[in-house]
């Protein structure tokens, strides 16, 4: 009984090793694809997250739950996962690089001139979430709303538009 045991489990032993030699890993994954499954996998978190913040005012300054203004709600949304940012929009515009609408992903910056009295400097930021069949679908602070989600393509936003940045690549493991 003991032979037939010791037998049938170097059977199933040698087989699976058989497999693996013959079918090693697909030689064609490479370092990037495995850097945007882990930055899918984060900026799922990120999202997740930032929406459970939904309905939380807006408090100048802010950047605890008591409320938040437009980048404190960034700055501790990415700080969740050990990424610190600045509290000042116009910092965070100089961050990571620029992409396009089209191309945005999930976790990108956007960001909006918003300010009457500086308007030639950036003064709104969001996290982009998807784009859906509305268009480009963000989450921000902002003085009315507090903790929303709003569109691109509203008629408010796609005027103020200022431009988006990628800032994650750059920012994983607190770099």
């Amino acid at each position: 009984m003991l032979k037939k045991y010791v037998l049938g489990s170097l059977l199933v032993v040698s087989s699976v090793v058989a497999k693996a030699i013959d079918h090693p890993k697909s030689p064609t994954t490479s370092p990037k694809q495995v850097n945007n499954k882990s930055n899918s996998k984060l900026t799922d978190d990120l999202q997740r997250f930032a929406r459970k913040l939904i309905g939380i005012r807006y408090l100048w300054s802010g950047k605890t739950l008591k409320g938040f203004d437009c980048s404190g709600l960034v700055n501790y949304v990415f700080a969740k996962f050990g990424m610190k940012l600045s509290h000042r929009s116009t910092d965070l515009f100089k961050m990571g690089h620029q992409t396009t609408p089209e191309a945005a992903l999930p976790g990108d910056l956007i960001f909006f001139k918003i300010n009457s009295s500086r308007k030639d400097e950036v003064s709104h930021v969001g996290i982009v979430l998807e784009s859906d069949k509305n268009g480009l679908k963000f989450i921000h602070s902002a003085c009315k709303t507090g903790v929303s989600i709003s569109y691109l393509k509203d008629k408010y936003y796609a005027s103020r538009f200022a431009g988006i940045r990628r800032v994650i690549d750059g920012m994983k493991d607190g770099k």
